[in-house]
C-alpha cells in the first residue's frame, strides 16, 4: 500500500456513502410513500404524523448532512495529494466544488422540511416540490460522484511514505542523504 492515508480515505468514503444513502433514501421514501399516504388523512392526523416524523427524522437529517459535509470537504482537501485524470477531461477539484455547492441547498431544504420556523412552514406547504428539487439535485450529485469515481488517481511522489523525509529534508535546504566518514 503506497498511501499512508488509505484507511482515512476509506473511512471518509463510507461516511460519505452512508450519509448520502440516509438523506436521499429518506427523501425518496417520504416523497413516494409517506407523502402520498398522509394526503388522505385529516388535517389533525397529518399534523400528528408530521410531528412524530419530524422529531425523529430531523436528527437523521442533521447527522447525515454533517457526515456528508465533513467527508466531502475532507475529500476535496485530500484530493491535492493526488494527480487525478478525469475521463473526458475536466478538473476533479472543480467537479468536487460543484458537488459541494449543489449539496448545500439539499441540506437547507431537508432541514426546512423538518423545521419549525415560519420559513420551514412555507417550505412544508410545498413539500412535494421541494422534495422533487432535492431528489433532482441529489441525482445530479450521484452522477457527478460516479464520474469522479472512475478517475485515475496517482499519489504524488512527495506523499509516498518512503519519500516524505527526503522531501522534507530537501525543503530545508539540506541534502536528502548525508554521507559521513
Amino acid at each position: 500500500m503506497d498511501d499512508s492515508l488509505f484507511f482515512v480515505n476509506l473511512g471518509l468514503r463510507y461516511l460519505h456513502i452512508l450519509g448520502a444513502i440516509a438523506l436521499m433514501g429518506g427523501t425518496i421514501f417520504m416523497r413516494f410513500a409517506l407523502f402520498p399516504t398522509v394526503k388522505g388523512l385529516s388535517e389533525a392526523e397529518r399534523a400528528a404524523v408530521h410531528t412524530g416524523v419530524r422529531s425523529r427524522w430531523a436528527k437523521v437529517v442533521g447527522i447525515a448532512s454533517g457526515m456528508l459535509l465533513i467527508s466531502g470537504i475532507a475529500n476535496l482537501g485530500l484530493a491535492s495529494r493526488y494527480d487525478i485524470a478525469l475521463h473526458g477531461g475536466g478538473s476533479y477539484s472543480m467537479l468536487g466544488g460543484i458537488k459541494l455547492v449543489l449539496a448545500l441547498p439539499i441540506f437547507v431544504i431537508a432541514a426546512l422540511l423538518m423545521g419549525k420556523t415560519d420559513l420551514a412552514k412555507k417550505v412544508q406547504a410545498n413539500a412535494a416540490m421541494f422534495m422533487n428539487i432535492n431528489l433532482v439535485l441529489a441525482l445530479i450529485l450521484v452522477f457527478i460522484g460516479g464520474w469522479l469515481k472512475f478517475s485515475t488517481k496517482t499519489l504524488k511522489e512527495k506523499y509516498r511514505p518512503g519519500n516524505v523525509p527526503a522531501a522534507a529534508a530537501q525543503a530545508d535546504g539540506q541534502p536528502a542523504i548525508q554521507l559521513t566518514k
